[in-house]
This record gives structure tokens, C-alpha cells and sequence, in this order.
């Protein structure tokens, strides 16, 4: 394979599959020499692939240890929630108070869809998610802010896109998010911005606590952060199964 093949953006695109994936875990050191050779490249492509994960707080990069898959609980994911939460309330406010009728319609059949999909049992927390995509993706228009949208956007890239599927783990996470899209939808159709960034606001907090919960209750996948490379060996259990479980709607017991 030739050098070049694989841009910085190509090799970070990469990495935050195998974050989603869990074939990467939180706590999980990333060798530059590792990367270059799975990727044909030479250090430096990989070394800007690490720090445009580090910019969206999927890793941390320590001066003379290297860099590390971040977690959701660790302080510069918590600062990037927070961040995302503010915006996404904000959106939630413009929209209700700038929302046209083809574009609640629009809002209320996606809306309909989450419904359908959260009764379902065999629903799967990816399915759900990128219903959730589609329905703030009416929202983020309605709000007629490209500048926010584009902000959040950012931000959802990183941590939301590779964790949010953990905050619907399972039916009954998908049914208490379907409520809390619902509620929203109310209130933007009663053209109430107050109430609809009260809710956006909870409904984020609620998911980011439903997923750093589940993260924490999975066997070998959250470690404490400490700048240190993570042992492992032949004896230590192997999370992918456990994420795939999880990822298909079902709880692993600790």
C-alpha cells in the first residue's frame, strides 16, 4: 500500500470506529507506531489524525505518554457535553418560537417514528439513534441559526456520535427518550421557547447520566484515567462481545 493512501481525516475516522465498536476502550493507549503500520503511513499523518480526535474529545494527548481513548467520565468529555447541552437548548428555543407548519409536521412525523421504533423490542440502540438524528435534524432547521447548527454539529461528531448509542441501551432507555423527544415536541409546537430549552436541557443531562451509567457498569471497559498504558494479556475478558451486547439492546450484569 502506498504512503498517502490514508489522510490524517481517513486515520481518524478509522479510530473513532474502533471507539464505537469497543474494539477500542476508554482508557486505552494509542500507539502512533501501531496506527502508521495498520495504516501504511508514517507517524506524522497519525500523530494529526490523534489530535483532530483530541479536538473533539474523543482522546487525550499527555506530553511524554502519548494518547489515550477518553471516557465519559473524564473531565474534557464532561466540558463538551456541558457545552453541547447549552447549544442544543438554545436550538430547542429558536425553534419554538421560529418553527413553520410544513416543518412541524415534518418534526411530528419523525416524532411518529420514534414511537414506533421505541415499542418495538427488537428495536437496536443504532436504529433509534439515527432516528433521534433525523428528528433534530427537522429541529436544528427550524431553529434557522447555521451558525449554532454547524457548532453543535461539531460537537455531536465526537463523544455523541461514538457514545450515544449507550444512553438507549435498552427498551426501556428507548421509551423514556421517546417521552422526552415527545414533551419537546409539545412544547415547540405550543411555541413555548422557555419550556422547550427547560426540556432540551434535562433530556440531554438524562442521557449523558443513562450512558456514563451504563459505560461504568461494563466489565473491563471503563478505567480509571492515570496517563498510563493499559496491561493487557492473554487472561484479560475481551469487551467487544460485551459493547455488541449492549449495542443489540441487551444490559450486561457487573
Amino acid at each position: 500500500m502506498n504512503e498517502g493512501r490514508f489522510t490524517p481525516p481517513d486515520i481518524a475516522r478509522a479510530v473513532r470506529g474502533m471507539i464505537v465498536s469497543g474494539e477500542l476502550r476508554p482508557g486505552d493507549h494509542l500507539s502512533t507506531i501501531d496506527l502508521a503500520a495498520r495504516f501504511c503511513v508514517s507517524r506524522g499523518p497519525v500523530r494529526e489524525a490523534l489530535r483532530l480526535l483530541e479536538s473533539r474529545a474523543l482522546v487525550r494527548i499527555l506530553p511524554r505518554k502519548g494518547a489515550f481513548v477518553n471516557s465519559l467520565q473524564d473531565d474534557e468529555v464532561g466540558v463538551t457535553m456541558e457545552a453541547r447541552e447549552f447549544i442544543f437548548a438554545a436550538m430547542a428555543e429558536l425553534a419554538a418560537q421560529r418553527i413553520s407548519r410544513s416543518q412541524l409536521a415534518d418534526l411530528r412525523r419523525e416524532l411518529q417514528q420514534l414511537a414506533r421504533l421505541a415499542a418495538a423490542p427488537a428495536t437496536t440502540p443504532n436504529e433509534f439513534k439515527l432516528a433521534t438524528y433525523a428528528f433534530v435534524s427537522v429541529l436544528y432547521r427550524a431553529a434557522r441559526n447555521p451558525r449554532l447548527h454547524q457548532i453543535i454539529r461539531d460537537l455531536s461528531e465526537g463523544v455523541g456520535h461514538a457514545f450515544g448509542h449507550l444512553s438507549m441501551a435498552t427498551q426501556e432507555m428507548r421509551q423514556a427518550e421517546y417521552e422526552a423527544y415527545r414533551l419537546l415536541t409539545d412544547a415547540v409546537a405550543d411555541r413555548d421557547p422557555r419550556r422547550a430549552g427547560d426540556l432540551a436541557r434535562r433530556m440531554h443531562a438524562a442521557g449523558v447520566a443513562r450512558a456514563t451509567q451504563l459505560q461504568a457498569a461494563i466489565p473491563q471497559a471503563v478505567i480509571e484515567f492515570k496517563g498510563k498504558r493499559r496491561r493487557s494479556g492473554r487472561s484479560e475478558p475481551r469487551t467487544q462481545p460485551v459493547l455488541s451486547t449492549v449495542r443489540n439492546g441487551a444490559v450486561p450484569r457487573a
